[in-house]
């Protein structure tokens, strides 16, 4: 009857009433058809039913314990997993049943790697080895793992070298293990235990491929992913839906978007694979292609879970879009009981972006776990909206809490201070660069050279850009925008050619400074050149910034007629800096027609601007007609404009009591 009962069970019937009929029958004594029900009950799970069958069998053996012990440890009730193996080893001293096996022990290990209990799995090492069961390999691999989840690289490490046998299991342990140290150096031994792993011919899993594919996380490491995606197509891997989103995840990191797309129209899509491919397209700023993820995602019902929110958020910041930005949110605050840190955070970079600093300012008031990131994420919110006094204010109360300054902490406040021209502020904090050693580094360097240029320390600003190992874009724009706006617009043009010497491409604020130099000088022929250059040789579209300096450039040169032709040629329409400019250069050449034709239009733009009444104004007393300027005077007063009162940069005195001090205690 037992045999029966146990095929009604392989058949799919369900255990309680299999279980109900054993009792019925007489048969709950044999320990073949109790271990299947213990089985079936430990799968499902139904811990309570397994436990009371469990009691009930008159009769026990070692896969009997060894099955109560491995469900107990895998749910993580690590104290009554070895109370169970505490009354096995005393059953097996009394020869009821056997010594514990591999499959025990390793359970114990797993159960003690999810708990994080290095010292209860310490113990079941020592007991592993006094049966002599440590050689195994499901024990060695477990022991290897739970080292490791422990943070005990060193001991993970010699229980991989001192197992006579590894099985791919073991070895997929260890390279986990030195991946999710998160050390460049870490990262190298993995790989190349990886190879020596295809060396000895130990094929890797789909679970290894992912691992060894975290390792790649910048377009340096694009070929050598590839490879790898190579390795495992040639072995006839199956690509299941967790390595393809790790797949999917290695080219967003390193940037092989072409890749991606291929990837994601042969893999069979889950919630993961959809949420990796969101993530893929966002950090690579295809935000239009990452949105279409996201509906497929509502389309097709899947979960949605805070990473894919994350993922979203940081979209929203792209594209600058605060409805959009506060829409995410509200879904997400609808969604999940509670928003974890790292998606906070990309709420507040999101804010920031759109420039909605008060709602950064909330979700970091309300934010119950706050960390180094939520911190630089506010500062660089302040920074990067222009609110100078308020970064140096923050960063003054995280060196009071004792938060450590991360690099772009540093580049936000430098940027802060560059803002306002405050070189005061900024001697202190490039002090605690240097105390730090993080004075090398590209992004601080290139903040340095912008503060030191903004504030018109152009030889200090030189010293630091010659000492950069690798010189960025940012560097050498505010070096060279430094030397136009200091009137040394020979240095700045000998730069750009510097540039081209050393095969540095230029961008749109590259062409500003140089157009703006070119102005100064009177260089309306080379200037002409720079601007035909920025799109047949840089592939650079004109913005109207550009257009601006060309029509000063060949105003002040008292080009009238070309410039006109010029606003007349421009494929958008003309802002009013355009015609401020065109006025400018009507005052210094007195002008007067042109000068009425661009006051004008800046009237138009905008009525209540009272520059062009006091403009026209100069223009007229500088050619003697004082009926026209009594006119324009007369004008300006009827209308009641007011001319702002002029203000100068922020003083250091204004700044709030004691920040300087403040500073100094965070370098001293």
């Amino acid at each position: 009857m037992h045999g029966h009962l146990a095929a009604l069970l392989r058949g799919g019937h369900h255990p309680q009433a299999v279980h109900g009929g054993a009792i019925k029958f007489g048969c709950i004594a044999s320990i073949f058809l109790c271990n299947g029900l213990l089985r079936f009950y430990l799968l499902h799970p139904a811990p309570s039913d397994a436990r009371r069958l469990f009691d009930e069998m008159p009769r026990r053996n070692l896969l009997s314990w060894s099955l109560l012990i491995s469900a107990s440890a895998r749910r993580g009730a690590l104290a009554q997993a070895f109370a169970c193996f505490t009354d096995m080893l005393l059953g097996a001293g009394r020869g009821t049943w056997g010594r514990p096996d591999s499959f025990a022990l390793g359970a114990l290990a797993a159960g003690c790697a999810r708990n994080r209990d290095v010292a209860a799995g310490a113990q079941v090492h020592a007991c592993a080895a006094k049966l002599g069961v440590d050689q195994d390999e499901s024990v060695t691999a477990a022991l290897v793992d739970m080292y490791a989840k422990c943070g005990w690289m060193d001991l993970s490490w010699r229980a991989f070298t001192l197992a006579p046998l590894r099985s791919v299991v073991s070895w997929t342990s260890m390279i986990a293990c030195l991946v999710n140290k998160g050390l460049s150096v870490d990262y190298d031994a993995a790989i190349l235990l990886f190879k020596k792993m295809l060396a000895l011919k130990i094929w890797p899993t789909n679970v290894t491929f992912s691992c060894i594919l975290k390792v790649f996380d910048a377009p340096d490491f694009l070929p050598v992913g590839m490879q790898v995606h190579g390795c495992l197509l040639k072995m006839g891997t199956e690509v299941d839906t967790a390595l393809g989103s790790a797949l999917i995840t290695m080219y967003g990191r390193c940037g092989g978007v072409d890749e991606i797309a291929r990837l994601a129209c042969r893999i069979r899509h889950d919630s993961l694979s959809r949420t990796a491919l969101l993530g893929a397209y966002a950090r690579n700023g295809y935000n239009v292609e990452a949105v279409g993820v996201f509906r497929e995602m509502i389309t097709d019902n899947l979960a949605i879970d805070q990473s894919a929110m994350t993922s979203l958020l940081q979209v929203c910041s792209s594209f600058g879009q605060l409805r959009i930005a506060r829409e995410v949110h509200c879904y997400a605050l609808k969604t999940f009981f509670m928003l974890d840190t790292l998606l906070l955070n990309a709420a507040i970079t999101a804010y920031s972006r759109c420039g909605d600093i008060t709602s950064s300012e909330t979700v970091f008031n309300l934010m119950d776990k706050k960390d180094i990131i939520s911190w630089t994420a506010l500062l660089a919110c302040y920074a990067q909206n222009g609110l100078a006094q308020e970064a140096l204010i923050f960063f003054r109360e995280m060196l009071r809490r004792g938060l450590v300054s991360p690099v772009f902490c540093i580049t936000s406040v430098l940027r802060a201070c560059s803002t306002t021209s405050n070189l005061a502020a900024g001697l202190p904090i490039h002090s605690r660069v240097v105390k730090l050693g993080i004075d090398y580094d590209n992004s601080v360097a290139n903040a340095l050279v912008t503060l030191y240029a903004n504030c018109g320390s152009v030889q200090v600003a030189l010293k630091i850009f010659n000492s950069m190992r690798n010189r960025g874009i940012i560097a050498w724009n505010a070096l060279l925008t430094s030397f136009s706006q200091h009137g040394n617009e020979v240095a700045a043009i000998q730069l750009f050619d510097m540039m081209q010497e050393e095969e540095v491409c230029p961008d749109d604020y590259t062409f500003v400074g140089l157009l703006s130099s070119c102005s100064r000088m009177g260089l309306v022929k080379q200037g002409c050149v720079y601007f035909k250059e920025m799109k047949s040789k840089y592939n650079l579209e004109p913005k109207m910034v550009h257009y601006t300096c060309m029509v000063d450039l060949l105003a002040r040169a008292g080009r009238f007629c070309d410039a006109m032709d010029f606003i007349g040629a421009m494929p958008c329409e003309p802002d009013r800096i355009v015609w401020e400019a065109l006025l400018a250069s009507c005052r210094v050449h007195g002008n007067v027609e042109l000068g009425r034709i661009a006051a004008k239009k800046i009237l138009e733009i905008r009525p209540e601007d009272p520059s062009p009444y006091i403009v026209l104004s100069s223009i007229h007393a500088s050619v003697d007609m004082w009926d026209d300027k009594f006119w324009d005077r007369h004008v300006f007063d009827t209308q009641r404009a007011r001319k702002d009162m002029g203000s100068s940069w922020i003083d250091a005195q204004e700044l709030p009591e004691n920040i300087f001090s403040a500073l100094q205690v965070g370098v001293t």
